[in-house]
């Protein structure tokens, strides 16, 4: 007789800094819900209104009269957020590294990737039709030494990382990687923003932003090979609180992407709703920058806690925590713990980038209060 599967949780509220889980109110510190925007009455209006005028979906793709208003929109106010000219939003942030380096697959010779990057980015180095070398996490050193044993003469190495990473909320030393490429003509840096975007950066743009080096020249074409070339792809459903990936940048690029693009010219467009709530939810990230604000005090909040209890942690303002506290077992102990006092936190047993024991991963978003983020300290205080 085969045993009953595991019992999956079933969330019936929005995420957010309190969630309905099976039933049951909790504080909620898991996923991805940065900014708080995935309950938004406004977004949540704007997707009702756009089924009433344009249904669910376009049912054919974009050059088969698939383009509808909504998903013109979001690329156009993607496009104001970033200050570029033009964005390609598409069905899912997963397929940012694809369309990028099928695109531009004429432009490098060879892969080098983090080796822990997101699974979406190994997978774009691995379909890139270029040999693959990973490099050492975050170790810009390590990074230059395979770049000096593995790369040819001449030949232009394409490096691919997350920016901010998804399980361990560490943040790429970009800067290192630029500085690495320069010594490489055609040197190409693509960053994966899942994490970033919405939350990193004073205007919100990310890591390339936090680190400095973002302009109009991100995402750009260019003919010649003289710089680095950085390139950026990312999601719109975890800060910004809709859905779909998406790509900014120059008008020349973004043609040239959905020329290429089977995200394109081959799968509908995402759903009118979904293409609705997400521009509705770009326009309050870029009109209310106290958001960001609030996330990363709540950030610091969360980590000054921890480091009370003797946790280390880093000081910057992503708002993932990663805690290996003990073995598995101990984990899902402390886990179970927490939930049965009205808290939920995350157990990883397998992710991206985490060790055999796995992980407890806690996110914080914009709308937890002080009180809220107390609570959690003092809880988990008495269960580890």
């Amino acid at each position: 007789m085969n045993p009953d599967p595991p019992t999956i949780p079933i969330m019936q509220s929005p995420p957010g800094a309190e969630t309905v889980i099976d039933g049951r109110t909790y504080l909620y510190f898991v996923g991805t819900g940065y900014l708080g925007l995935q309950g938004h009455p406004e977004v949540a209006r704007a997707a009702c209104e756009a089924i009433g005028q344009y249904g669910i979906g376009s049912a054919t793709s974009r050059t088969g009269f698939g383009n509808t208003p909504p998903v013109v929109e979001v690329e156009r106010r993607a496009a104001e957020m970033f200050g570029l000219d033009d964005a390609f939003y598409f069905p899912s942030g997963y397929a940012g590294n694809h369309i990028l380096t099928l695109a531009l697959s004429e432009r490098f010779d060879a892969v080098f990737v983090d080796e822990l990057s997101h699974y979406c980015v190994l997978e774009a180095a691995g379909l890139s039709g270029r040999p693959v070398q990973k490099f050492r996490h975050r170790d810009a050193d390590d990074l230059h030494a395979k770049l000096r044993q593995r790369l040819a003469p001449s030949a232009r190495p394409l490096v691919l990382s997350d920016g901010v990473f998804a399980a361990r909320g560490e943040i790429a030393p970009v800067a290192d990687y630029c500085s690495v490429l320069s010594e490489y003509a055609g040197g190409i840096l693509c960053i994966d923003d899942a994490h970033g975007i919405g939350v990193l950066g004073e205007n919100g743009c990310g890591t390339l932003e936090h680190a400095g080096l973002f302009s109009a020249s991100v995402n750009a074409e260019s003919d010649d090979d003289e710089g680095t070339r950085l390139l950026l792809c990312g999601t719109l459903s975890k800060a910004i609180g809709g859905y779909g990936g998406i790509i900014p940048g120059s008008r020349r690029l973004i043609e040239r992407l959905k020329q290429s693009s089977p995200y394109y010219a081959g799968v509908s467009p995402p759903p009118v709703p979904v293409a609705a709530a997400t521009a509705r939810a770009l326009q309050l990230v870029m009109a209310e920058p106290q958001r960001r604000t609030q996330l990363h005090k709540n950030a610091g909040l969360l980590k000054q806690g921890l480091r009370r209890l003797g946790i280390a942690t880093d000081d910057t303002p992503v708002p993932i925590v990663c805690l290996v506290l003990g073995d598995a077992a101990n984990m899902q102990r402390i886990q179970r713990q927490l939930m049965q006092r009205g808290i939920v936190v995350a157990y990883m047993a397998a992710y991206s980038g985490l060790g055999p024991e796995g992980a407890l991963r806690m996110a914080v978003f914009a709308t937890h209060t002080e009180q809220m983020i107390g609570r959690l300290i003092d809880e988990l205080e008495r269960v580890i």
